[in-house]
């Protein structure tokens, strides 16, 4: 998807701005790193929409971390099941974190794991973004939300959430 529907995403907003007020924000998800690119070709801001948890966020941005330290890919199935996943892990901004607790897409033999390498890119993209959100509430992972305001790669990371949540309050 990133790869084909960056040109018509262009051609969209293009058009919708000649047929009524200009669009002047980009918000979506953090997997359609194409639209951080969008944005900045048209001058908008992007604001990138990460639906999962500020844990969940940092555990994709500690990917490269886990595969530098050799921690994945797995070196075999046998490893998805032998007690290798429960191996506790020191990552900054996480606490008591054992490679189970991560992303899933982190469970694989095979390097080149096109979600393992997109969720990678995702995260690097969305430093250049505008804004992030994330779905969840600062009481809840304030200590997780501090080290990520402090990591210089990002832009503002703002919280919008629980999303699950603000539907029951929404939506009768």
């Amino acid at each position: 998807m990133n790869s084909t529907c960056h040109d018509s995403l262009s051609d969209l907003i293009a058009r919708l701005n000649e047929d009524g007020p200009p669009v002047t924000c980009i918000v979506s998800d953090g997997a359609l790193y194409f639209t951080v690119e969008v944005a900045r070709e048209i001058g908008i801001p992007d604001v990138v929409f990460w639906t999962m948890s500020g844990c969940g966020f940092m555990g994709y941005v500690h990917f490269r971390t886990l595969i530098d330290r050799g921690l994945t890919p797995l070196l075999d199935a046998t490893y998805l099941t032998n007690g290798y996943l429960d191996t506790q892990v020191n990552l900054h901004g996480l606490r008591n974190v054992r490679l189970k607790d991560l992303p899933t897409f982190i469970r694989t033999t095979d390097p080149d794991e096109y979600m393992l390498i997109h969720s990678i890119k995702a995260v690097q993209i969305s430093s250049q973004a505008t804004a992030i959100f994330l779905n969840t509430f600062e009481e809840l992972e304030e200590d997780v939300l501090n080290t990520l305001a402090t990591m210089e790669q990002f832009p503002p990371i703002y919280t919008v959430g629980s999303i699950d949540l603000l539907v029951d309050q929404l939506i009768p």
